[in-house]
């Protein structure tokens, strides 16, 4: 007659050998399904590590090709060349910075209808908001619709230059001195804006 301690020693050993024969008929039944994981899961990774490497390098190979293009004279040339690595060659965010630099060059050659045909393919691109919203404000400048402001968000990190491109296109004054005081009084404004909106409004900038 065994004790309660040697029973319940006897009990657990039993419940490990019933859990180990669970466990062995489990691998026995779906150990080709987990060796798949298991091998796709290691594909995986080496195939993640691999485009890691190859994204930094396409990356590299994409800046050096756009530094001399970007610091080249403000030319039509230039500004296709620009558009052309935009097109053809350019992924991510290095396309966008392409673009822009192609209106800026299209800008000195004094083509505003190209300036705001490249602007425009920035704008209606799948670009980071930021982007975007910065490509409304530079088209607005250039072709002084102001209605494209209306576009650009609320929380956007632009959105104190679009307010101010919005009091410099009203004509009645004192909604442009409301606008310059809204201004004026949001302390996420730039400094030097928060201060220029306050000349213009006559109201103090918030610090």
């Amino acid at each position: 007659m065994f004790g309660k301690d040697q029973q319940a020693e006897n009990a657990a050993l039993l419940d490990m050998d019933i859990q180990q024969e669970d466990i062995m008929a489990f691998f026995q039944e779906y150990w080709k399904s987990i060796l798949a994981i298991a091998v796709l899961m290691v594909a995986l990774t080496a195939g993640l590590q691999f485009y890691r490497a190859w994204d930094h390098r396409v990356a590299a190979e994409q800046t050096a090709a756009l530094i001399p293009l970007s610091g080249a004279p403000g030319t039509v040339e230039n500004a296709k060349a620009l558009e052309q690595f935009a097109t053809d060659k350019a992924t991510g965010n290095r396309r966008i910075l392409a673009l822009l630099f192609a209106a800026a060059k299209y800008q000195t050659a004094n083509k505003p209808d190209d300036v705001r045909r490249v602007l425009t393919m920035i704008t209606d691109s799948s670009a980071p908001t930021e982007m975007r919203d910065y490509a409304r404000i530079l088209l607005v400048n250039e072709s002084g619709d102001a209605a494209t402001l209306d576009k650009i968000a609320k929380n956007s990190a632009w959105q104190p230059a679009a307010q101010e491109l919005h009091a410099l296109s009203e004509t009645d004054p004192q909604k442009r001195r409301d606008i310059y005081g809204e201004i004026a009084s949001d302390p996420k404004s730039p400094p030097a804006l928060r201060q220029r909106a306050a000349e213009f409004s006559g109201q103090p900038a918030v610090q």
